[in-house]
């Protein structure tokens, strides 16, 4: 301690001989003006001298920047002057968005709102501009020849905007949503359509999500996802509707109520039983129930695995789903049992499957959708001849394949196709053995979930067209 003493006392008698230091000011702005206790600084770079026991405020300046406030002091902890002091100030922007009066994030910190001049924004940070009812702009990362003018454009929000999966967990189910491109435009600008008709007008806290036709190729029953406020919570539930689709915006039916998650309705041959899926125990399983309302809920499938989309093999008491153990990495395989009862039989890996009318052949995806490696199978009964259909070595997914109503045709989804900058869904037939494979809409938008009407040329589908998530109907053109 006394030498420490000693070393301080002689530190301020060696200052108070010296004098004072000298400090350079660096600025990265050619052409700044440099400011002390009132008085602008010469040199190259401008010095401030600097004492030992006094502290000088120095300013930084130039038109179009923020100007910026250096304090120098001597460093008692480290006993020393700075040598120099590096500044760089921030560039000023105007900033609009279109539309105006959005908020202006930097960095994600709000720092004013649209039109807004003189937002002091640093050279690698990122702006973006925020709106409700409308989508985030582009994140735009300021760069040094970045011009001072900027103008962000938002695109206008809906539920369109939002794909909503279902995930099983060992608990029942979690809501995961993803932002994804729609489009305002909802006209049909394929070649190999006639006619594109939106069935359903839903509102904005209602989601499509899968649906299947009845025998009587006028009734749709589809599983639909409510949003709603529950304890100043967003919280969510899926019932199953019958819509009658000879008539546009016709009311609807409700088959299952209840704060539940029913989901991927299918029917059987004669239309007098709905299979479908839902967590009503707790963990996804297979229920079903007679359409004429009568007879209660009855409990298909039961077990520590989470059981979706059912599909029962015409002219059988054999019902056909997917399993998969919640949590885990493994895939999901498809499983055969007795809707009555009996213990399931494993088939083979993959999900979403569906039986050709004559009960011949089973359509199934097969592939990761995260890795975009989805591509459409079929088997035999038994689970032999496997064989892949869709064909393709791009980073794309084929999904929500089915089957014409005469056996001879598959329709599905697809992202093979790039519009407008984005891989989205389109809706794509081919032969049943994978041959003729021809694109059947074009839309920005997301197209998905196709089902054959009785006709064969009659395509119900779910759409994202015009912001919100609806279903369509096309006609197939034909060289007739």
């Amino acid at each position: 301690m006394k030498k420490q003493l000693i070393g301080t006392a002689a530190l301020a008698l060696l200052v108070g001989i010296v004098g004072c230091k000298s400090v350079a000011i660096n600025c990265a702005q050619s052409g700044s003006t440099v400011r002390c206790n009132g008085e602008t600084l010469t040199g190259a770079p401008p010095e401030v001298s600097l004492g030992l026991f006094n502290e000088k405020k120095v300013s930084v300046s130039k038109d179009g920047y923020a100007a910026k406030n250096v304090n120098l002091k001597f460093d008692w902890a480290t006993f020393s002057w700075p040598d120099k002091v590096n500044v760089s100030l921030d560039r000023l922007y105007n900033i609009k968005s279109t539309p105006t009066g959005a908020d202006i994030y930097v960095n994600g910190n709000m720092v004013g709102t649209t039109p807004a001049e003189g937002i002091a924004i640093s050279t690698g940070n990122t702006v973006f501009v925020r709106k409700k009812g409308w989508v985030d702009s582009p994140k735009m990362q300021i760069k040094k020849d970045t011009d001072v003018n900027i103008t962000l454009t938002m695109d206008q929000d809906g539920p369109g905007r939002r794909l909503l999966d279902l995930i099983p967990t060992s608990d029942g189910i979690t809501v995961n949503i993803e932002s994804i491109f729609s489009d305002t435009d909802i006209g049909e600008h394929s070649p190999n359509v006639a006619s594109c008709k939106k069935l359903t007008n839903q509102p904005e806290n209602e989601y499509i999500l899968s649906f299947s036709l009845l025998p009587d190729g006028k009734t749709l029953v589809t599983s639909i996802l409510e949003e709603f406020t529950k304890n100043d919570k967003t919280d969510f539930r899926a019932n199953i509707w019958q819509l009658n689709t000879s008539v546009a915006g016709a009311p609807r039916k409700a088959v299952t109520q209840g704060d539940f998650f029913d989901i991927h309705p299918n029917p059987s041959v004669d239309g007098e039983t709905l299979y479908f899926s839902t967590n009503r125990n707790g963990r996804l399983s297979v229920w079903n129930l007679n359409m004429n309302g009568k007879g209660g809920l009855r409990t298909v499938t039961s077990g520590n695995t989470a059981d979706y989309s059912p599909a029962l093999k015409p002219k059988t008491d054999h019902i056909f789903y997917s399993a998969v153990i919640p949590g885990s990495s493994t895939p999901a395989y498809i499983w055969n049992k007795l809707s009555s009862g009996g213990m399931p039989e494993q088939l083979t890996e993959g999900y979403d499957s569906q039986w050709n009318p004559a009960g011949t052949k089973l359509l199934y995806i097969k592939g990761s959708l995260k890795d975009n490696k989805a591509r459409i199978w079929v088997c035999d009964p038994d689970g032999s001849n496997q064989t892949q259909i869709s064909s393709g070595s791009g980073d794309f997914n084929d999904i929500d394949a089915r089957w014409s109503t005469d056996g001879k045709k598959i329709i599905f989804s697809s992202n093979r196709s790039l519009l407008k900058g984005e891989h989205n869904y389109d809706i794509y037939i081919m032969d049943a053995d994978g041959g003729n494979l021809t694109q059947l809409t074009t839309n920005a938008c997301r197209d998905d979930k196709p089902v054959f009407a009785p006709d064969g040329k009659t395509v119900f589908f779910r759409s994202n067209r015009g912001l919100s998530w609806d279903i369509w109907t096309m006609e197939i053109k034909t060289d007739k």
